[in-house]
This record gives structure tokens, C-alpha cells and sequence, in this order.
């Protein structure tokens, strides 16, 4: 007797959408898959169907068909009671619609993931109203601080009023690099997450922000909320607790905190533009910034196998989120370093591979007589796929704008980030006018 095949985990969530399209009528319209920590998987159902007998024997086949990634048959079903949630949060708001061709049954997955979560939820809502642009890198190492601390500089010169969140906490680089130590504020980000969870977030928050020095003399101002301050006293133990979902008012998802935060600062200093510095990965921290914070989005990549690897993932992820029409058109991606030789065809392979990263997850297929999609051609020069150039600069290796005699080399930043601040400031300028891309 042959021995049956067992079920893998990318199998179980077929199999089980194939259960179910059976006998679709035992659900009414509507049915939830319940996913655990370890991928094992249960039906959920709103109320209980009238076809006792069937959905007896619809628990013993799923049970057997699912295999280690199923439940013994008396466990398989739940219903809206059996997972009632006791801080008053919404039971099916991480819920997403799954593809579903075989019949009109409504299936959902409700996905009880420890981490990754975030990169499938809606954007979280705002009171305020200047733009956000998140610098988002899936590895470190790309020059997106370096990219940050020019581009603030030159706004500066032109009179903006820049606000940026060292929002980096494992690996600060903004903070350190803009603030010298005796320009940093009492506390930063990590003191305002411990603080918030006793209720004094308040206390705290008058002193988080200081102007770093490349900015004096110059029009405009760049603002810091650095990741620690100059009394912020042991790190490790604040940042530890940094990511707890309580605060003063309560369990509070740590991306509604973090919401909170930022808001609060933009209403007391009303800054012409806020950048959020991103931690670099594949993490939930990271999701926050990039799909819940009303921003626009710049992707920073170095053109390697390894780098293409881990966007096609995320990007493949995205496809099923549920606001993914609005989403994708906030991603641009950003060319990091750039060499200094055989930039044309680093850059067209760049471009490639970009494109096969959308074309493959969120571009539309375009389809005969089709004249709304979205979707653009390999070369389409203002494509989100068309890399945004940052040209490696030998200057830039030891980039020290705070100490430097001058300050930011005028000369060096032209000549590695004229084209990023050029397209980066029409993206701001489209923002503002609300014409989005």
C-alpha cells in the first residue's frame, strides 16, 4: 500500500479552500479559515448550519485531507463565540478575501501570525495633512540615510521646514549622523513607546526634537525625533519594551502608537514635509511605516539576486492586500549605489529586474480594448519600477555632514544625488497638489 503524500504548508490553504467548495451551501454566503501560530487550520463559521449531518461529515474529510495541518474532526469548527476578543478590537478586521473561482461562497483567512501581519493591513487614519515619505530599504547598506541627510539639506535650502523620525530603532543611522551629542534632546523614540505605556508619554514629548546643525544658516530648518536622547540611559532594556501593545489608553496595537506619535509632533511643529527612516527587513516595524502611515514610499535596492529574492517576496504578499489598487501606486523604487562605472547598463539591469518584480505581482494585465490598468512599459521613464539613481561617491563613504568644516560638500551631493532630488521633489510636489503619482 503506498503511503499518502503529506501536506506541506503551502498545500494546506488549497486543500482546504477545495473542502469547502464541495458542499458551498452548507455556509450561506460567507465562511472564515482560521490559520494558527504553527499553520494547523479551522473552519470558522458565524452562525450554525442547519445541515448538521453534512457539516459532520464535511469535519472528518477536511480533518483527513489536511492532515498535520488540520485538527481532530470535534475541533475543526468554531463559531463567533469560541474566539470573542476581550479588548473590544474587531474580530475580523485582519480578516482578507481569498481568491475564490469554483464558486460565489465567500472565504476569508484570518491569519494568527506572530510577525508580518502589518504588511496586509489598511492604512491607519489621520488628522493631519502634510506629506509623508517612508525610506524603506529590504536590506541595510543602500545609502538611504545618505539619501535622507542631503535630500533634508537641500529642502532646508529652499526654506522647508523638514521633520524626520529616526524611526530605525535596532540600528540608528539618522539620529547619530545629523545630531551630534551635545545637540541631542533630552529623550527619543524609545523613551516616548516606555513612557507611554505607564501613561506620561506627555512628559516626554516636549523634549524629543532638536534642529540639527547642517541646517543653520539656511532658510528652512530640518527637525530630529531621534531614536534616544542625551538622558535616555540604557537602551536595550527601553527598547526591549518598545514594541508592546499597551498605552495610556489601553492595549493599543504598536502601529496605532505609533501613529499617535508621529501625529502629535506634526500638530506641534507643523512641518512643510515628514520623513519617516525605516528599519531595514522584512519585519512588522517595517510594514507599519511602508502600509499604514499615508505615505509615499521609496524602495531602496542594490541590483543583486539576493535583493530581487526578497522584494519578489514581499511584492507576491502584496498581492492579496486589500487596498492594493491604492497601495501600489505610492511604491517607487530608489537605484543605491550606483557605481561609478558602467552606470547605463547597471541601471538598465536594475530597471529590468524592477520591472519583473511588478509586472509579476502588481502590475495589471493588460487586456485587449483595456484602458484603465495599471501598468507600464520596461522603459516608461515614470514607472515606479524606473529606478531613481543615488551615484556612489567616494565623499559619501564617510559621510560626516555635522562635523565637516562646510558642512554638506555642495559638489559632492550634485553630482550623486542631482536626478534623486529632481524626481523626488516632483513626487512632493504632486503630493501637495494631491495629484499622487
Amino acid at each position: 500500500m503506498t503511503a499518502r503524500k503529506p501536506v506541506l504548508f503551502d498545500e494546506a490553504l488549497e486543500i482546504a479552500i477545495k473542502q469547502i467548495n464541495t458542499d458551498p451551501s452548507l455556509f450561506g454566503t460567507k465562511i472564515t479559515l482560521v490559520r494558527d501560530l504553527r499553520g494547523r487550520i479551522r473552519v470558522l463559521l458565524t452562525g450554525k448550519p442547519n445541515k448538521s449531518k453534512n457539516l459532520d461529515q464535511f469535519k472528518n474529510n477536511i480533518t483527513g485531507a489536511l492532515d498535520a495541518y488540520g485538527y481532530p474532526a470535534d475541533q475543526m469548527v468554531l463559531f463567533e463565540d469560541d474566539l470573542a476578543q476581550k479588548d473590544g478590537r474587531n474580530l475580523f478586521s485582519d480578516a482578507r478575501l481569498l481568491p475564490n473561482n469554483e464558486t460565489d461562497l465567500e472565504i476569508y483567512l484570518l491569519d494568527r501570525q506572530i510577525i508580518g501581519q502589518d504588511w496586509m493591513r489598511d492604512e491607519l487614519k489621520r488628522k493631519t495633512k502634510n506629506p509623508r515619505i517612508t525610506f524603506f530599504g529590504i536590506k541595510g547598506g543602500v545609502g538611504r540615510s545618505t539619501a535622507i541627510i542631503v535630500w533634508a539639506w537641500w529642502l532646508a535650502k529652499q526654506g522647508k521646514k523638514i521633520l524626520i523620525f529616526d524611526l530605525d530603532l535596532e540600528s540608528p543611522g539618522v539620529s547619530s549622523t545629523l545630531l551630534p551629542q551635545d545637540s541631542l534632546p533630552d529623550f527619543g523614540i524609545v523613551d516616548w513607546f516606555v513612557e507611554s505605556g505607564v501613561g506620561q508619554s506627555k512628559i516626554v514629548e516636549a523634549a524629543m526634537i532638536s534642529s540639527s546643525p547642517i541646517a543653520s544658516g539656511l532658510l528652512g530648518d530640518i527637525q530630529i525625533v531621534p531614536s534616544f536622547g542625551s538622558k535616555t540611559g540604557d537602551y536595550l532594556p527601553k527598547l526591549a519594551r518598545c514594541y508592546s501593545e499597551f498605552d495610556e489608553e489601553g492595549s493599543t496595537p504598536w502601529a496605532e502608537r505609533v501613529q499617535k506619535m508621529v501625529e502629535r509632533m506634526e500638530t506641534s511643529q507643523k512641518p512643510d514635509l515628514v520623513i519617516l527612516d525605516s528599519r531595514a527587513g522584512l519585519h512588522d516595524i517595517a510594514a507599519v511605516l511602508v502600509t499604514r502611515m499615508d505615505a509615499e514610499n521609496l524602495l531602496f535596492a542594490v541590483d543583486s539576486p539576493q535583493t530581487w529574492k526578497a522584494y519578489s517576496f514581499l511584492f507576491q504578499h502584496w498581492k492579496n492586500h486589500s487596498e492594493v489598487k491604492d497601495f501600489r501606486q505610492r511604491l517607487q523604487f530608489v537605484a543605491g549605489m550606483v557605481p561609478e562605472t558602467g552606470r547605463e547598463l547597471y541601471l538598465n539591469s536594475f530597471r529590468e529586474h524592477a520591472w519583473d518584480v511588478f509586472r509579476d505581482s502588481l502590475y495589471d494585465e493588460v487586456l485587449p480594448g483595456q484602458i484603465e490598468n495599471f501598468s507600464f512599459d520596461r522603459d516608461d521613464v515614470d514607472a515606479p519600477h524606473s529606478p531613481i539613481p543615488v551615484f556612489w561617491q567616494r565623499a559619501l563613504q564617510e559621510f560626516d555632514p555635522v562635523t565637516s568644516p562646510g558642512g554638506v560638500d555642495e559638489r559632492t551631493a550634485h553630482e550623486a544625488l542631482d536626478l534623486f532630488i529632481e524626481r523626488v521633489d516632483h513626487l512632493v510636489s504632486a503630493m501637495e497638489k494631491g495629484d499622487g503619482q
